[in-house]
């Protein structure tokens, strides 16, 4: 699979945090919760992410990993990981 960058980046609810920056750290991150989350929609977008093959499908791609992040509660918006990173720095 091409690696392309994904702007803005995803921001998953994990400790730590996980950024997902290009399609490539998508599909690893993707392929461990396909594996750990008995969920036919994390299967679809593994699939999804396998098939990505120019920048259309990978903007695609991309859109319906937000979705699913923001439907299973783990996309993370700008304001929170602001907090997040600030209470980490003064750690």
């Amino acid at each position: 699979m091409p690696g392309f960058t994904i702007d803005p980046e995803l921001r998953i609810r994990a400790s730590p945090p996980i950024v997902l920056r290009r399609t490539p750290d998508a599909l690893e991150f993707i392929r461990r919760m396909a594996l750990n989350t008995p969920s036919r929609a994390w299967q679809d977008a593994l699939q999804e992410f396998k098939e990505v093959w120019d920048e259309w499908s990978a903007l695609e791609a991309v859109v319906h990993l937000e979705i699913l992040l923001e439907a299973e509660g783990l996309l993370i918006d700008d304001n929170t990981f602001s907090l997040t990173q600030d209470r980490q720095h003064a750690a």
